[in-house]
């Protein structure tokens, strides 16, 4: 039996409404059902207008419509420049969806966050109870929890407020342990902003969360490729900007232990930081967060990092693996496999990094191809993003792949 369709159809055309209705219309029309419980919109910001939101919402409720601008798009293949949509069709699955403005956001305000959690949560909870479905529902709403969510953060600017672990502290305070998985939202690697979709509105410099309540079995996992090279000190930092390294100048410090001299890394596609970048190892999970740093002119004695890092903690130059960075997305979904209770995998939704370019774009299609033929009943699609988050994790990791994958097997309750 069939407890979860999946239907994914990429769209390519010069105008974002007829991209918009093409990819939702041949998606549902994939899982044969018009009410999916939801519809993931990832595309290309050439297609950055409310247009593109007035199309999708032509055949799908608005309230089930979410997602973000892109680096590339998933949808049983590698794609650019295109509007893809993903559908998940269930009784066993819903989600709440909520948006809040990054303003709001970088005030750092409990009740703005507060609030923010809480209009995805009642939005889950609305949707469990007022429509018919097959899934399991406590006697009190209040008892309705999520089993894991999706954050699509602000843009990597470094101009840009709040940053992405900033924010991701900022819900911890209210989701708890909770597994997120998503990303900074891409912008065809301008690395400056992004934009969402919230249900029937597009919105510019806000940030996205989807909370799902699943009897299904879910699982998530996220792989990069990088070893540790050395162990460094942070001794001073303003937010994302880092000062000193071990009591040298950060950039002076990076650059002497890699042996070269200090060059411009002007943004995150440079090889250097994409083959040594830094690394932070989240308190939580122990698992190393990787981050490209940039150094602005050769005379530059600072180091500039996407997410704020507080002075003091432990940095770790770290090296990438070229084998294992390539083989990354198809080790991400293997670990979901193994490291959870799925015995029929059916969906996996991929976010990967921009970031891995050095090592994947010229191989991404291949790549998708060979988790086809391993999971070969599973429907695969996503986004690459700046950077991904996965599990309990406070962090964006740069240069990983993250994988959700839904089971087609009831869990335990």
């Amino acid at each position: 039996m069939d407890r979860i369709r999946c239907g994914i159809f990429s769209a390519k055309t010069n105008v974002p409404y007829r991209a918009g209705k093409l990819a939702a219309k041949r998606a549902t029309g994939q899982i044969f059902d018009k009410n999916p419980a939801l519809c993931l919109i990832f595309f290309s910001p050439r297609y950055s207008s409310p247009d593109l939101v007035e199309g999708v919402v032509q055949t799908v409720l608005a309230d089930v419509v979410a997602g973000c601008s892109t680096n590339g798009e998933i949808a049983s293949g590698y794609w650019r420049e295109s509007v893809i949509a993903i559908t998940l069709s269930t009784d066993y699955m819903r989600f709440g969806i909520a948006a809040e403005s990054n303003e709001k956001l970088a005030t750092g305000s409990k009740e703005v966050y507060q609030q923010f959690y809480e209009r995805a949560l009642k939005d889950l909870r609305d949707k469990m109870i007022f429509h018919d479905s097959e899934m399991f529902i406590p006697v009190s709403p209040q008892n309705i929890t999520p089993d894991f969510g999706m954050i699509f953060l602000p843009g990597t600017d470094i101009e840009l407020e709040p940053k992405a672990n900033e924010v991701i502290l900022g819900l911890r305070e209210f989701a708890g342990d909770l597994p997120l998985i998503g990303g900074i939202s891409g912008d065809d690697c301008n690395y400056e902003t992004g934009y969402v979709i919230y249900k029937d509105e597009f919105l510019e410099d806000h940030t996205l969360l989807i909370l799902g309540r699943s009897d299904l079995e879910v699982s998530m996992a996220q792989k990069h490729g990088y070893h540790i090279k050395e162990e460094l000190t942070l001794t001073k930092s303003n937010s994302n900007n880092l000062l000193s390294i071990n009591n040298k100048p950060a950039s002076e410090a990076y650059f002497r232990t890699l042996n070269l001299p200090v060059v411009e890394i002007s943004d995150l596609r440079d090889e250097i930081c994409a083959l040594n970048p830094l690394a932070i190892k989240d308190t939580k999970t122990d698992e190393l967060q990787i981050l490209f740093p940039m150094s602005r002119g050769r005379n530059a004695i600072d180091l500039t990092v996407s997410q704020s890092i507080p002075q003091g903690s432990k940095l770790y130059i770290v090296e990438a693996d070229i084998e294992e960075s390539k083989k990354a997305s198809l080790e991400s979904v293997k670990a979901a496999f193994s490291s959870g209770n799925i015995k029929d995998p059916r969906v996996g939704i991929i976010f990967s990094c921009v970031g891995r370019s050095t090592f994947y774009f010229e191989r991404a299609l291949a790549e998708i191809e060979e988790i086809k033929r391993r999971f070969k009943y599973t429907d695969i699609g996503g986004a690459y993003l700046n950077g991904t988050i996965c599990g309990k994790s406070d962090w964006v990791s740069e240069g990983t792949t993250s994988t959700l994958l839904i089971g087609n097997n009831l869990k335990k309750r």
